[in-house]
């Protein structure tokens, strides 16, 4: 199976660790260059940087930027093309999770997770097909969703929860408006994954956790990181408007 991705331009929103950092791997393992955003982990984010330079041999860099600010989402853009040119790929991994009970969230909390998993995704959508319309080409967009956008979460994540819902729906809007232009716009919906974020809830319940999961593992961050690869590569170019459920069996549909 041919991937092509050598050379093309990748950003990575959320880039510096977990899942976002996997994926920024296995991109630059297939030749692509990337630019991953980060919002407070800069030396997480440098040091993942300097790792694909070394490890893989192509051009990274690690940008700045607070997703509460849409006009910071567009920055990325304008930065990343003056060093590498028009992105080929954008990824929106970047998110907002906080938890607790339904009586425990504050208008703003909710707002603030719609910001940086919505809006802010939205405004780089936007902002991607109109740089690849303008540059006459075509390109990809993948989208972090959860399997949490269709069961709820069982430990409490309401807002994040809505939130990847409405990442859904707007995955799918995005991708039949642009169909016709070359560019193709999908979504992977992971369930557990070994994460810092979950690693206290692995450890403290872990056979709680595998008997929900057909096939009896936590997923990695690597699986997430090979489905956003293939949908973000050559190979998936007639697959569009998809929520690609990576749960290990959890979700079946």
């Amino acid at each position: 199976m041919r991937l092509n991705l050598e050379g093309k331009v990748a950003l990575v929103t959320g880039g510096s660790r977990g899942i976002g950092a996997a994926i920024c791997r296995a991109l630059a393992a297939e030749g692509v260059r990337v630019g991953l955003s980060y919002a407070a982990s800069a030396e997480k984010a440098e040091a993942v940087a300097a790792g694909l330079a070394r490890d893989f041999g192509v051009e990274a860099v690690a940008l700045r930027a607070e997703f509460e600010r849409p006009e910071e989402v567009v920055s990325l853009y304008d930065r990343l093309e003056a060093r590498f040119g028009t992105v080929d790929i954008l990824v929106n991994n970047a998110a907002h999770c906080p938890g607790g009970p339904l009586d425990s969230y504050t208008v703003a909390e909710w707002e603030k997770t719609f910001r940086v998993n919505v809006t802010a995704a939205f405004v780089a959508c936007q902002e991607h097909v109109r740089r690849l319309l303008a540059a006459g080409r075509g390109g990809k967009i993948v989208n972090l969703a959860s399997q949490a956008a269709f069961l709820g979460s069982t430990s409490g994540h309401l807002p994040y929860d809505a939130s990847k819902g409405a990442l859904i729906s707007m995955t799918r809007a995005v991708a039949r408006e642009v169909a016709g232009k070359g560019i193709n716009v999908n979504a992977v919906a992971p369930g557990m994954v070994r994460t810092e974020m979950v690693a206290d809830k692995l450890a403290a319940n872990l056979p709680h956790y595998l008997s929900r999961i057909p096939l009896n593992r936590v997923a990695e961050p690597e699986d997430v990181a090979n489905a956003v690869t293939f949908l973000a590569s050559a190979a998936a170019d007639y697959i569009t408007g998809v929520t690609l459920d990576l749960t290990g069996g959890l979700l079946m549909r």
